[in-house]
């Protein structure tokens, strides 16, 4: 077997031209850059050099090895890179951005310990229900709702969310319980208008397959802070996810509604950071943290 050292010397005499350039290069005598060639040429059984007393050339079993040695080299110094760069201790600016309740609801929590175990990196985050940054110009990683479609970035599935209709108890001791879809014509349902009408097509789960429901109400507001607000003063019927509302549903300050109605697909979460074949040690630490964590 052809060992690292001898593909080594072998190019750095290709390179510098000779025996006696590459001896000076290595530090070390022309007779023992010769011993190491004439080696490898027993060990392979071809001659890689034509040699004359004062120049040698490559054969063209020497330029088959040469190609062959330069990449087997290259890679090795990547690989003995990307080895290295897990040991290496992540450090400096993580810039995050996330939407504003995965921030609020998920992330934030997990933040305290993943700063306490590594000491030297700093979190920039940006919450936003915009997508900012399609590209990751300025921010380091993203985590984002949905599927994704840029295949430019690399995704970590890091969990998933359900939407679910909720209504305080002041509103359904006033209004009643909706027992079907249909039933929420006749009930006042929060809007939203900042993220499109969309928004306000709820789906839900029949024996027939899914279908989408118009809701209609006396309140629309632009942000999910004060949608989640209103849900909980009474105002009337609203769709949140299980992230959001799952405190206030175990306290019964909210009752989860139609639950027999809801839709099976789930909306996955995702984290998002740029291709390279050389991550950084505070991307890759912060996404596989995120990734154990949040499945919980």
């Amino acid at each position: 077997m052809i060992g690292e050292d001898d593909l080594r010397v072998f190019a750095a005499v290709v390179e510098h031209g000779g025996f006696a350039s590459t001896a000076r290069t290595l530090g070390t005598t022309r007779s023992a850059v010769l011993r190491r060639i004439e080696r490898l040429e027993r060990r392979l059984g071809v001659r890689l050099f034509d040699r004359t007393t004062r120049q040698i050339s490559r054969t063209d079993a020497g330029d088959v090895l040469y190609r062959r040695a330069v990449h087997i080299l290259a890679e090795i110094s990547e690989a003995e890179l990307v080895v290295s760069e897990f040991s290496a201790e992540p450090q400096g600016v993580l810039r995050v951005t996330c939407p504003i309740m995965i921030g609020h609801q998920k992330l934030i929590p997990l933040l305290p310990e993943f700063l306490m175990n590594h000491k030297l990196v700093k979190i920039q985050l940006s919450l936003s229900d915009d997508v900012i940054d399609q590209s990751l110009t300025h921010h380091d990683v993203a985590l984002r709702w949905g599927e994704q479609e840029d295949s430019t970035l690399v995704v970590t599935r890091l969990g998933e969310s359900h939407q679910v209709v909720c209504a305080a108890p002041s509103y359904l001791e006033r209004h009643g319980t909706p027992s079907t879809p249909e039933d929420l014509f006749n009930h006042n349902c929060l809007m939203m208008n900042r993220l499109g009408l969309d928004y306000n097509e709820w789906t839900f789960r029949y024996s027939e397959g899914n279908r989408s429901i118009r809701t209609t109400g006396n309140f629309v507001v632009n942000g999910g802070s004060g949608h989640y607000e209103a849900l909980i003063s009474g105002l009337g019927i609203g769709r949140i996810t299980d992230l959001r509302g799952r405190e206030d549903i175990a306290s019964g300050r909210l009752r989860r509604i139609l639950q027999d109605f809801e839709p099976l697909a789930a909306t996955p979460i995702y984290a998002a950071h740029k291709s390279s074949r050389l991550i950084p040690p505070k991307v890759r630490a912060f996404v596989t943290y995120l990734q154990r964590r949040m499945r919980h």
